[in-house]
């Protein structure tokens, strides 16, 4: 939720406008314009119940090999070499032969905050139904995602951009008799997607962007420590 904020938080993601299918944003734009909602657009009803977003990250970055050796023993005058015994082997750790961006988690989760009626929700689920129903050559499927990097000012600075993203789970709807009151609970969409960029926007350019790929294919040049 971007609006009606005291403060900033940094960053901003909104769902592109061909996210959603024709069939439904006419459907769904009915419902907000008949409940008289303040918001009559279904895609940025959608990106107004944004809470979370997750995005990035990477693991398995070390391999780990024991080696066998044996024990050193307490440098002390005193001691007697009988006194030396065998240790188990030291474990050291190396870096991942595979390529760096290999180990990033290509993961988007997206949180919702669920709204009266578990509109936004429904509105994903027929979505996901619809996009999943066409041919995978579909010109009308959407091919990225931006997540918006905000400075102190509210300036955008950065950009990060999610290439070629599918859907691929969202929780279960959760309804519980037990609860005394009614909450406002939230639900989780992961996507995955194939490729990233990430944009720095200056002043002096409008974009200069870093882009990566599994090739790690930096503009045509690479640091002289980098191996490929």
């Amino acid at each position: 939720m971007h609006t009606l904020q005291s403060r900033r938080d940094g960053f901003r993601v909104l769902l592109p406008d061909d996210f959603l299918v024709d069939e439904i944003k006419e459907k769904y734009s009915t419902i907000l314009m008949k409940n008289k909602h303040y918001i009559y657009r279904p895609i940025d009803f959608l990106n107004e119940t944004i809470q979370k977003v997750q995005v990035l990250g990477f693991n398995n970055g070390a391999y780990e090999q024991p080696q066998q050796t044996s024990g050193i023993p307490i440098r002390n005058p005193k001691r007697i070499m009988q006194n030396e015994f065998p240790m188990g082997g030291a474990t050291y750790q190396y870096r991942n032969a595979v390529s760096p961006i290999a180990l990033i988690d290509k993961t988007l989760n997206i949180d919702f905050r669920h709204t009266l009626g578990y509109v936004n929700y429904m509105m994903l689920l027929e979505n996901f139904i619809y996009l999943y129903s066409r041919d995978t050559r579909s010109n009308k499927m959407f091919d990225h995602i931006d997540v918006d990097i905000i400075n102190q000012v509210g300036e955008i600075y950065a950009k990060i951009r999610l290439q070629d993203p599918v859907i691929n789970g969202m929780d279960m709807l959760d309804f519980d008799y037990t609860q005394p009151v009614a909450q406002s609970g939230t639900f989780k969409v992961e996507f995955k997607y194939s490729n990233f960029d990430y944009q720095f926007i200056t002043e002096e350019t409008q974009s200069s962007s870093l882009f990566i790929n599994d090739n790690v294919d930096m503009g045509g040049e690479l640091p002289e420590d980098v191996y490929l």
